[in-house]
């Protein structure tokens, strides 16, 4: 802290006229080099947000999340919606559990202090989505979310450090800083991104924490604890935690078994409340009902591409994939791999032909996910797992061409800790990167095969990315430093 103390003085000389250099060196040592580092990347996000446009509340998935939280702060009931579920005779809708309630509970604690948020989600539900003409003003709500980003990339930083050391922490600290237009964005969103992504990436960090053994049972019940309120929040993160728990236990073994249950408990006591209450209410012991078959039934409809149209999604799924398609393919190479602009797009085929007919022939919700499983995926692994490929690399490309660079990168460095490969002069926790990259890799594996996958479900990349385009950097400085640094020196002489 000594060079803030004479920066200080030197630009603020009158003001600090008579002080000490000392004095600033003691209050220095009271704030920590991480307290600073918070505050710049506050300070920096501050700036870029106020850049971002702001959509009004019927774009995207926000009215599934406002319509849950209309109806949690009007009658107390979580509900369905107004897009998924009509309204009674006396006006109100029934009970539902289609959707995670971590998120509408959030948006409805929100709208309970802040009467203009609540004024915007009635008009919303009282228009159905249909104008924009209702206010989106959410301030409290959105400054949360900022607040989540700014505690996201901090943790980027301090986890890098602890991979890597301090050069490493600062590198993969201004790497992510590339996907923060992006993340920017989902903060003016009321959707469930910004949340997701700080538990999922606080997760992360308490992991890192148990595998360095300080109080790794205590640790290990935080990873239990916040991957319970993911799936809370997205219930595709359900399936990730008995995945790290028996990859826990495969890596550590018999050391393994007591953080292993404590994960595991720690979930459940998260979970359990909310799992009772639809047991009670709605006669079913499960997370959620319906989402995962409409959900699925999206995606299965993507296996019904000719191979074709299978090459041409590698190409129309990349960044600006489409004007890459249009000069390859001509004029609507691309359409059918978009959204409901199209007509004849896999999305649309999906969402509504597929999801009528599926629904009829299984005999509705009930059943409709087995039947899924058995007549689509079951019948035809190998289809589904061909197209889950691009489907995939599609999700992996985090923020435009910044997510092509690294996911490459993130997949060498990845194996080449798998397989215990040295990469360079350098050391770094081989156990700590894995530990950041193999969940994130298998939630993009997971939602290629289940989802209509898309860059917003797997920001939990961008850590991983961060990092090892961090560790790429540092490997270019070892092999090519000292030739650079001897060829510059030749020169001088």
């Amino acid at each position: 802290m000594r060079w803030v103390g004479f920066w200080l003085q030197g630009v603020w000389g009158e003001h600090f006229k008579g002080q000490r250099v000392g004095s600033l060196r003691r209050w220095g040592k009271m704030l920590p080099p991480r307290v600073f580092m918070l505050g710049g990347i506050f300070l920096v996000l501050m700036l870029l947000w106020q850049r971002t446009r702001v959509d009004d509340f019927s774009v995207f998935d926000q009215p599934f999340y406002l319509g849950i939280a209309h109806d949690l702060v009007e009658t107390g009931r979580f509900t369905d919606g107004f897009m998924f579920a009509p309204a009674g005779a006396d006006g109100q809708r029934p009970a539902g559990m289609r959707f995670a309630p971590l998120y509408p509970g959030i948006v409805a604690a929100a709208a309970e202090v802040d009467p203009r948020m609540r004024q915007g989600i009635d008009c919303l539900v009282a228009t159905r989505g249909k104008t924009p003409a209702c206010a989106s003003v959410a301030p409290i709500l959105r400054c949360a979310q900022f607040l989540e980003l700014v505690a996201f990339f901090w943790l980027v930083w301090w986890m890098a450090e602890a991979v890597g050391g301090s050069t490493l922490g600062w590198l993969s600290l201004l790497i992510s800083l590339g996907s923060a237009p992006l993340l920017l964005r989902s903060v003016n969103f009321l959707m469930t991104e910004m949340t997701c992504l700080a538990l999922t990436t606080a997760a992360t960090a308490a992991g890192v924490q148990a595998v360095r053994g300080r109080r790794r049972l205590l640790w290990s019940a935080a990873v239990g604890v916040l991957m319970a309120f993911g799936a809370l929040t997205r219930p595709a993160f359900l399936y990730l935690i008995p995945v790290c728990a028996l990859g826990a236990l495969a890596a550590g073994r018999r050391q393994a078994l007591k953080p292993m249950l404590a994960l595991c408990v720690a979930a459940a006591l998260v979970l359990g409340p909310w799992v009772a209450r639809n047991q009670v209410e709605l006669g079913r012991a499960s997370l959620t009902y319906g989402y995962d078959s409409h959900t699925l039934v999206q995606r299965i409809a993507f296996d019904t591409m000719t191979w074709r149209e299978y090459g041409m999604a590698y190409v129309c799924w990349l960044p600006d994939g489409n004007e890459i398609g249009r000069a390859l393919a001509g004029a609507g190479a691309c359409d059918r791999f978009g959204w409901d602009e199209h007509a004849n797009s896999f999305y649309v085929l999906g969402l509504r032909h597929m999801l009528y007919v599926t629904l009829a022939a299984s005999g509705g919700y009930k059943h409709h996910l087995g039947y899924l499983l058995h007549r689509y995926i079951f019948r035809m692994p190998l289809t589904h797992l061909l197209v889950s490929i691009p489907l995939a690399l599609r999700g992996a490309y985090v923020a435009h061409w910044w997510g092509v660079v690294l996911l490459i990168s993130c997949l060498v460095w990845t194996v080449a800790a798998l397989r215990r490969v040295r990469l360079g002069e350098f050391c770094f926790d081989r156990t700590l990167f894995l530990l950041t990259a193999l969940p994130a890799w298998f939630m993009l594996a997971f939602n290629a095969a289940a989802a209509v996958n898309q860059v917003r479900y797997n920001l939990m990349l961008i850590p991983a990315y961060a990092i090892a385009g961090g560790l790429s950097l540092r490997w270019i400085a070892a092999r090519y430093g000292d030739r650079l640094r001897l060829r510059l020196s030749r020169r001088e002489i």
